[in-house]
């Protein structure tokens, strides 16, 4: 029930790149070459009475984004982090 809560919370998020808040924008990283696509990070509230949320980081495609399907890409556990196995498995950069 819970993962069904949150995929639908991120399906909502990220129908349109223009349902993300201007504050959750990426203008650049540290390191990172200049980039043709947009890039977003932050926080999805899941349990505001628990002050508890999720981390994201959401990734355009590269061509045509508004075609392409979302992929949500979860892995990890305790002491563990997805980011860098999204960037090195799957993201644009290496």
């Amino acid at each position: 029930m819970v993962i069904g809560i949150i995929c639908a919370s991120l399906v909502q998020i990220f129908m349109t790149v223009d349902s993300f808040r201007t504050d959750d924008k990426i203008t650049s990283l540290p390191g990172q070459p200049q980039v043709s696509f947009q890039q977003f990070s932050g926080y999805i509230s899941v349990d505001e009475k628990q002050n508890r949320a999720l981390f994201y980081y959401f990734v355009e495609a590269e061509s045509q984004p508004g075609s392409k399907p979302l992929v949500l890409w979860l892995n990890g556990g305790p002491g563990c982090s997805s980011v860098a196995s999204a960037f090195l498995e799957h993201g644009p950069l290496k």
